[in-house]
């Protein structure tokens, strides 16, 4: 009876790490490299920036999308995050492993990155609503980071989500049983290394661009 609840437990939580990946990679992920792509075209034009930022909001079933395509899958992959880490062990106390590392950074990253999303999300909401007809959205977040403090947390939050981002697809691969042998999780491992590496420089060059 205890092998038979043991094994359906592992099950349950195998299930529950894959759907939890899909939400995180799919829906979120693929959202989060277009949201960077897009903001990053204020490098270059300001003026493409607010146009594109003025599609967005008046595009057609926005509400809708927004609900589908971002909300639910966040609310999805939090709330099983949640209950993965309530239920299993961090196994960092010895700090041998680079997993367990990876593991821990990974959900100090999600709950940063959650916390962050909420903020940016609502605010950028609330200040583009009171925005009058032509306002720049750009200016607008560049107000927002003007304080110190919140460019700090802007600055943690979009590196966290990167690093959640990147670190997820990682894991995804594992979990799918996409990379199966040490030496492909190896080197899916060096490719999201460069992925964040490459992110972070792209980052940095936007971050510049609002101070």
């Amino acid at each position: 009876m205890a092998e038979q609840t043991l094994l359906e437990s592992g099950r349950r939580i195998n299930f529950l790490k894959k759907l939890q990946s899909i939400c995180g990679v799919l829906p979120l992920g693929i959202f989060f490299c277009f949201h960077m792509v897009a903001n990053y075209t204020f490098t270059w034009s300001v003026p493409a920036y607010d146009a594109f930022s003025h599609f967005l909001e008046t595009m057609p079933y926005k509400d809708l999308l927004e609900i589908t395509v971002i909300f639910a899958p966040l609310v999805a992959h939090a709330l099983i995050g949640i209950y993965i880490v309530a239920t299993g062990s961090c196994n960092v106390g010895s700090y041998r492993y680079m997993r367990n590392w990876r593991y821990l950074f990974q959900r100090i990253t999600g709950v940063i990155a959650f916390a962050f999303l909420l903020w940016h999300v609502i605010g950028l909401k609330w200040g583009v609503s009171l925005l009058p007809d032509g306002g720049s959205t750009f200016e607008l977040v560049r107000s927002v980071v003007a304080d110190p403090w919140a460019l700090a947390a802007f600055v943690l939050g979009v590196y966290s989500c990167l690093y959640h981002f990147v670190n997820g697809l990682w894991t995804f691969c594992i979990t799918w049983g996409i990379t199966i042998t040490p030496r492909s999780q190896q080197i899916t491992s060096w490719i999201c290394f460069a992925l964040f590496v490459v992110g972070a420089v792209f980052v940095a060059q936007m971050i510049v661009c609002l101070i």
